[in-house]
């Protein structure tokens, strides 16, 4: 089983790669709703980079930084263990 880094990593991965079968399985609650109101990472997204990892109880917030050659979006995303799965539960622009 990944641990929350490397299903992180995976998941800005499938961002870039635009993997969005994929990337849905990732959600929880209402975390995809906060990203579409964040009006969702550049397009095209070509790289990615995990810019910090804190763990805050049974969770692990990152921060990612979503870019191609015109734009970026920060984003911090809080994961946990949803049935032994890492998802995402929240989604916030960086430094609000």
């Amino acid at each position: 089983m990944a641990d929350a880094r490397e299903t992180a990593e995976r998941h800005a991965q499938d961002v870039v790669d635009a993997n969005f079968g994929r990337l849905m399985q990732d959600f929880a609650g209402d975390a995809m709703n906060e990203v579409m109101a964040l009006g969702g990472p550049p397009q095209p997204t070509t790289k990615y980079e995990i810019l910090s990892e804190v763990a805050d109880g049974d969770a692990v917030v990152f921060g990612v930084r979503y870019s191609n050659d015109t734009e970026a979006l920060e984003l911090t995303t809080s994961w946990k263990q949803y049935d032994g799965v890492w998802k995402v539960f929240k989604v916030e622009k960086a430094g609000t």
